[in-house]
């Protein structure tokens, strides 16, 4: 077992309005940081580990396989339970949190997806 700690300050918003950090990346976990302006959207990208989205702040619509979840409570968590495309659109200057979880990764290799 082991104790990590996050850092999640800032990360610049690029052109496209939104930027992403990778925070811890280990054998079958990552975590991503993401920053969004308002207005900001993530295009839909196909995904095959599951993932576990964090509101941490703002406002955010996900988009998954043709559903649409809109979060607006801080802290709350969004779940696309297996979806493989997935996006998001932020209404107001968000943070969100990325848990994703790789199945049957083997220490030491990597899962991915189709975007940063």
């Amino acid at each position: 077992m082991s104790l990590v700690q996050l850092d999640l300050g800032g990360t610049a918003a690029s052109m496209e309005g939104f930027g992403a950090s990778v925070l811890l990346e280990h054998d079958q976990m990552k975590v991503r940081r993401i920053e969004l302006a308002a207005g900001a959207q993530i295009p839909p990208c196909q995904m095959q580990e599951d993932v576990v989205f964090v509101v941490l702040a703002g406002r955010v619509t996900f988009r998954s396989e043709g559903d649409e979840t809109l979060v607006v409570t801080p802290g709350a968590v969004f779940v696309p339970g297996g979806a493989t495309t997935r996006s998001m659109e932020a209404h107001e200057a968000s943070l969100v949190l990325a848990v994703l979880c790789r199945s049957g990764v083997a220490p030491g290799e990597s899962g991915g997806s189709t975007t940063p």
